[in-house]
């Protein structure tokens, strides 16, 4: 098990990133749909088109039954090759298709950077680091979709579905959603930038006699329960006394930021 880094605010997800996680459902959710409309739609379109025209079956391996996945490869040859896409918009759509899949069966994956573990995200048994969660995903997925839909409308028979406009009041309530916790997400991280730069300004405004006296991290300081012992709590006076904030002083100390700062009212008491 990798170490975790010291967390002053504890296990539970902080505000930034519980709204993170929010937007990302919301993402992923768009995600799934679009993709998996996006491939209902290219499969049923060629497919119809080829019985009306008679071309055969180009979705056809060869084989008594081809396999979604291989269909779906040669759905991709044929958009190429009737100018609907090109080979890179072909591969972008390979890997929409796999980020959609990893989502189905291994949510985790999209979630594992944020949180009290982000640590994980290093490990992923013995295939190295986590392949995670593409923030752009959705927004390409929906561009590729329309751009595909728009392209095989002269060249295809279009099959009618009702699928976009049953998902049509959670799509616009899901980007409106987006948009929202979009902006709460950009202030929370200007707000942790700035608490991260006064705590690094409190710290490197500590004397080199006061750390080499108290001694933060010194495991005399604390007791088996967590609290803090006599050593301990002289030295976060010291701290203290040094102008470090509680948070500052929280992550000198590898304590918590709730303990730090009942320690501050304390030595502000005793002034």
């Amino acid at each position: 098990m990798p170490r975790r880094e010291h967390r002053p605010q504890g296990h539970a997800p902080t505000v930034l990133e519980a709204n993170v996680l929010k937007l990302r459902a919301f993402e992923i959710v768009l995600v799934l749909f679009y993709m998996e409309d996006l491939k209902r739609f290219i499969l049923r379109s060629i497919k119809v088109s080829d019985m009306l025209t008679g071309y055969g079956d180009r979705l056809s391996d060869g084989k008594v039954k081809t396999k979604e996945g291989k269909k779906l490869e040669l759905a991709r040859e044929v958009l190429v090759a009737e100018g609907v896409i090109d080979q890179a918009e072909s591969d972008e759509i390979k890997d929409l298709v796999d980020y959609r899949n990893t989502i189905g069966h291994q949510i985790h994956k999209m979630t594992v950077d944020v949180g009290a573990y982000s640590e994980l995200v290093r490990f992923d048994g013995e295939l190295g680091p986590v392949k995670g969660y593409d923030h752009k995903a959705a927004k390409r997925a929906a561009e590729l979709r329309d751009k595909v839909k728009n392209g095989m409308m002269s060249k295809f028979v279009m099959e009618l579905s009702f699928d976009s406009l049953a998902f049509e009041a959670a799509e616009r309530t899901y980007l409106l959603e987006i948009r929202r916790l979009n902006a709460k997400v950009d202030k929370g991280i200007a707000q942790l930038n700035q608490l991260i730069e006064e705590t690094n300004q409190s710290i490197r405004a500590i004397p080199k006699a006061v750390m080499e006296s108290a001694q933060p991290l010194h495991p005399k300081h604390q007791k088996a329960n967590g609290n803090l012992t006599d050593s301990g709590k002289s030295c976060i006076f010291q701290l203290f006394n040094a102008k470090a904030t509680p948070y500052a002083a929280a992550h000198l100390m590898k304590i918590s930021l709730r303990a730090s700062t009942l320690w501050f009212k304390r030595w502000q008491a005793s002034r």
